[in-house]
């Protein structure tokens, strides 16, 4: 990944923890996305649903490309002249406005294509030709979602997604241009119409609760063997390249789809149920997710070259980051316009009967 920010405290351990995460954490965001989406669709109809997304999602991704993301531009040319180093990144002499950074916000624009895409086949939905070939896909997806081994099942149309990919199991360099690379968004396509259809038929909501120690053993096999080929470093012209090429896409894939109905059936089994505390945090997280870029990429160019233990810093990095955007989430966004962009309307809570006390007799 290009970076400004070459910590001089480096450990394997973080190459673990970022391949055990990024592999499937995007994939199952969609797959939830997919599953609330419908839900919102069922309960607004067409024109509410996307004016509803046009609100939450639309206008944060509108309001971050003129906020967020020139103050990470700045922020990144500010550390290449405190660094003195040039991450390796193409700039070409002619920009054009496709070649607009989205960085971290380019799900926000996947997304609005996904629902675009949903909104226009859901009008099909009024056709006779349609009824039946629903009736059919909810045969299927029922079968499916009844199979122990479904994420094998769901393996050959990601491997199809991510053989364009820049690198093994990535499908596309996300973020580094203003529209996202058609596979991209077929890709994630895959995790959304699931969770989509999941919801459309709720009732197998329950199916996931099943084998989850079995998908987390198949995704702690498949992941190793990604990694494995990945440390292979093949190139196209070794005559195990294909082969290789193969084999790591199809264990990325079946990490992703076994993480994404492990961690599923892993929360249905033990976080179910309204937690007011969750809930907060579960608001709050949007709000970090849009503005944890450039705080982040500040602290880790001012501590890269101190010679303390990597994982201190990295402690340290993410402490200042929720010591700071948690309440600035509370202060600035939950009560304000901004929260009811982000979350919809959130009432304060009422103060404590003391308080209230002490203000009568005031």
């Amino acid at each position: 990944i290009p970076w400004v920010a070459h910590d001089v405290s480096r450990d394997k351990g973080f190459d673990m923890m970022f391949g055990l995460i990024h592999g499937f954490r995007m994939q199952l965001f969609f797959f939830i996305a997919g599953f609330f989406a419908h839900l919102v669709w069922e309960k607004q109809g067409t024109r509410g649903f996307l004016g509803q997304r046009g609100q939450r999602i639309g206008v944060p991704f509108l309001l971050g490309l003129v906020t967020v993301i020139p103050l990470c531009l700045a922020i990144f040319y500010w550390a290449e002249t405190y660094t003195g180093m040039k991450p390796d990144i193409p700039r070409p002499p002619n920009p054009t406005l496709l070649m607009y950074p989205t960085m971290h916000l380019w799900f926000l624009e996947v997304l609005l294509v996904l629902y675009g895409g949903a909104m226009t086949i859901a009008f099909f939905r009024q056709y006779p030709i349609w009824v039946n070939l629903a009736a059919r896909l909810d045969t299927a997806f029922d079968w499916l979602v009844r199979q122990p081994l479904k994420p094998l099942l769901l393996v050959p149309p990601a491997v199809l997604c991510l053989w364009g990919g820049p690198v093994f199991g990535e499908v596309d360099q996300a973020g580094t241009r203003l529209l996202p690379a058609a596979r991209a968004v077929a890709y994630y396509a895959l995790f959304f119409s699931v969770g989509w259809w999941l919801h459309r038929r709720v009732h197998r909501l329950d199916e996931l609760r099943r084998w989850v120690k079995s998908y987390l053993l198949m995704a702690l096999v498949a992941f190793f063997t990604w990694g494995a080929c990945l440390s292979a470093n093949t190139r196209p012209d070794d005559p195990d390249f294909l082969r290789i090429k193969l084999i790591a896409l199809c264990a990325a894939a079946l990490y992703a789809w076994s993480m994404t109905f492990a961690m599923t059936g892993l929360f249905l089994r033990f976080a179910a149920g309204h937690r007011p505390r969750m809930r907060y945090l579960a608001d709050a997280s949007y709000w970090c997710y849009l503005w944890h870029l450039p705080l982040i990429l500040w602290l880790q160019v001012l501590v890269a070259n101190l010679p303390v233990n990597g994982w201190l810093k990295f402690a340290f990095i993410l402490g200042v980051t929720i010591a700071v955007l948690l309440p600035t989430y509370h202060w600035f966004a939950r009560y304000t316009w901004i929260g009811r962009i982000l979350n919809g309307p959130r009432e304060r809570p009422p103060r404590s009967l003391g308080a209230r006390q002490s203000v009568v007799l005031k």
